[in-house]
């Protein structure tokens, strides 16, 4: 398993997911710690990303960009940490079985909340916002990305302002780690004083604008060019230590490169390998290696005719050489993928299918699913061309060189590949392609929770618009997988019924997960107290960040 020098010497990767992040200097960085940069603004961290969220509100947000920003302004009951642990926030006990917070049936779930925690207009957080949160995910009228485990609730008693006890409708083994906690779908709690008097959110102001109980507050939101947050002064755990956090939204990789060098901006997160490559040798920079529970996919619309059939999907898997894709575009800073498992989680099969790199076999399936070459080289069927539109993110160099990649290998099996890509917000919003199923494949990532749970974007009842299979993929036998999966806290359980998963998506690949991510992250060296977490998003503990 590679995942980089500086991984292989000081990282562990098991089956109990125990991790770290490692860091690589600049040649001058280790000076910094005496005096800061001359372009170093104290107190003044400036984020570079091409990433343009759709909204700041997690729960109707159909990307992963705001889940990271709500780290800044909103808050959680839990965060998960660099120790891979899930830390108290807005509760202030993890509820279990052992402390009596979980019923011996599993069926509830006692939360006590934290004394003192106000918005940041100064209302008090109390046991109505978490239910009326609650209740939001659940109103049909809102946009929001999935409802798993949301929908598992038969209702919330609220005991005091302080006190809540949770009654599901059945076991749902993930519960804690899904409800208002770092989960594949990830949703910030919600001020009712603010809100309540809409019928629904997907149109309010708030979502652009948001008022949280985070550490820093959002004071302005200029769409395509930059989020400013600056310090809550009033939060709960004492001011935090940066004053101002510029969010930059630049929609080109060579940009930020050009503004590294130019000491206009002092971090970027997930940045592709060719700016890690670029970057490695320049003066004051710090670079981090972080295993990661986000996978590299292309994801087919099995809704369209055309893919509809498993034989053509395997045979485009079968024509991709995704180690020499891996080695080219990551140098080799990634974790080879058998499915949408992690290696290092306990969930993984190893003994699941692999598609290895067999053009003549990718051939061959094509034939037997009545695609015949034509003489312009293209394959046809029923008087039809083989022809295939791929979508990506516009300005990111990974996905365009994917992207690229892709329509090469694929015309060399007789596939036809129109390229098209686009902001990720027309991508991702609620109208976005990814809903309205509007292309034929598309390359994205994906960041899941702490538990292994993805169904939202698997089971049939997930598909748009009700959730995030945009694969379109229907398979009762994974239903029931997923089922057994979710009802059950016994841990051998679970992993049988995972394995069943991972067999089924393998045999009927509807996705190719092409690698599990070390993401890599550049931050100016002056930055002190970042400990990325390697699940939901690295952003856990900005209140401790100081420049």
């Amino acid at each position: 398993m590679r995942v980089g020098a500086c991984a292989r010497r000081a990282c562990a990767l098991s089956a109990i997911f125990v991790l770290c992040a490692c860091t690589r200097l600049g040649p001058h960085a280790a000076s910094s710690t005496a005096a800061r940069h001359p372009w170093t603004i104290p107190g003044v961290l400036r984020i570079a990303d091409t990433r343009q969220p759709d909204n700041l509100n997690p729960m109707l947000s159909f990307g992963q960009v705001a889940t990271d920003l709500s780290m800044f302004w909103a808050a959680y009951l839990f965060r998960w940490s660099d120790r891979s642990e899930l830390i108290p926030e807005l509760a202030t006990q993890v509820p279990s079985q052992k402390n009596g917070g979980i019923t011996p049936d599993g069926l509830t779930i006692v939360y006590h909340l934290r004394h003192g925690v106000t918005w940041q207009d100064g209302a008090p957080f109390g046991a109505d916002d978490v239910i009326y949160s609650w209740q939001q995910v659940l109103n049909p009228r809102n946009n929001v990305q999935s409802r798993v485990g949301y929908d598992a609730v038969a209702s919330i008693e609220k005991i005091d302002d302080l006190t809540l006890r949770v009654h599901l409708k059945k076991p749902f083994a993930p519960f804690v780690e899904t409800f208002f906690a770092p989960a594949d779908a990830t949703y910030a709690i919600l001020p009712k004083h603010l809100l309540s008097r809409f019928p629904q959110l997907n149109d309010a102001a708030y979502n652009n604008m948001p008022v949280g109980t985070g550490p820093f507050r959002v004071v302005s939101n200029e769409k395509d060019v930059e989020i400013r947050m600056i310090a809550n002064q009033h939060y709960w755990r004492g001011p935090p230590k940066l004053a101002e956090i510029y969010f930059k939204i630049i929609p080109n990789d060579d940009t930020i490169l050009t503004q590294f060098r130019t000491h206009e901006v002092d971090m970027r997160f997930a940045a592709p390998a060719s700016q890690i490559s670029a970057l490695a040798r320049e003066p004051g920079l710090r670079i981090y290696d972080i295993p990661f529970t986000s996978f590299e996919s292309l994801d087919f619309n099995t809704a369209r005719p055309v893919l509809s059939d498993a034989r053509v999907r395997q045979a485009l898997h079968y024509a991709i050489d995704v180690q020499r894709m891996g080695h080219a575009l990551t140098h080799d800073r990634y974790l080879p993928a058998g499915s949408d498992q992690p290696p290092f989680l306990w969930a993984y099969d190893p003994n699941v299918k692999r598609y290895g790199y067999d053009p003549a076999r990718a051939a061959a399936l094509l034939d037997a699913a009545g695609w015949t070459l034509a003489s312009d080289g293209v394959r046809e069927k029923a008087g039809r061309r083989l022809t295939l539109t791929l979508v990506s993110a516009t300005g990111a160099a990974l996905g365009s060189a994917i992207d690229v990649i892709v329509q090469h290998a694929w015309k060399e099996i007789g596939v036809d590949v129109e390229i098209k890509q686009y902001p990720t917000d027309v991508l991702g919003g609620p109208a976005g392609i990814y809903r309205t199923g509007n292309f034929d494949v598309f390359f994205d990532s994906w960041s899941n929770g702490v538990d292994p749970d993805d169904s939202q974007i698997f089971r049939c009842d997930q598909r748009p618009p009700w959730g995030s299979n945009y694969f379109r993929f229907c398979d009762p036998a994974l239903d029931r997988a997923e089922d057994a999966a979710l009802a059950h806290y016994d841990r051998d359980t679970r992993k049988r019924a995972y394995d069943r998963i991972q067999k089924i998506l393998a045999d009927e690949d509807p996705i190719i997960v092409l690698w599990f991510d070390v993401r890599q992250d550049i931050a100016n060296s002056d930055l002190r107290g970042y400990r990325p977490a390697h699940a939901v998003t690295t952003f856990w503990n900005p209140w401790e960040w100081s420049i």
